[in-house]
């Protein structure tokens, strides 16, 4: 609270806002993540929590939004990298509109199915 603002007001602000923005979409897409997936720990700094927050943020900008304001989402493995690793797509939705995203998703599914998928670390 440096800036002397409550962060759940803050987050309840951002959601009344998103909810609003989001009433002329069914659904908002953008990637699950900024980089491709990272080895378990890749992000991990003792030596530094703030530099390991910040490379926590950068790595994830997008899901942050839906977790505070509590607005549904999903990801979904769509796409793969080169090495066999999914790149996942998210899907955002409006508040309470759950099943509206678990409905896209088993259409995604059944589209493109990934449930057999493995990379080949596993």
């Amino acid at each position: 609270m440096r800036d002397g603002r409550c962060p759940c007001c803050t987050a309840f602000r951002c959601r009344s806002r998103t909810s609003t923005t989001s009433r002329a979409s069914d659904a908002i897409l953008s990637p699950t993540l900024a980089q491709p997936p990272r080895p378990v720990g890749g992000l991990r700094d003792d030596a530094d929590p703030r530099a390991e927050f910040e490379a926590s943020s950068r790595f994830t900008p997008f899901t942050p939004l839906y977790n505070a304001t509590g607005q549904p989402a999903v990801s979904l493995p769509l796409h793969w990298s080169p090495e066999g690793l999914p790149i996942g797509v998210m899907l955002g939705g409006r508040y309470g509109e759950d099943s509206l995203l678990l409905s896209l998703s088993a259409q995604l599914e059944a589209a493109r199915p990934w449930h057999a998928r493995r990379p080949a670390l596993w």
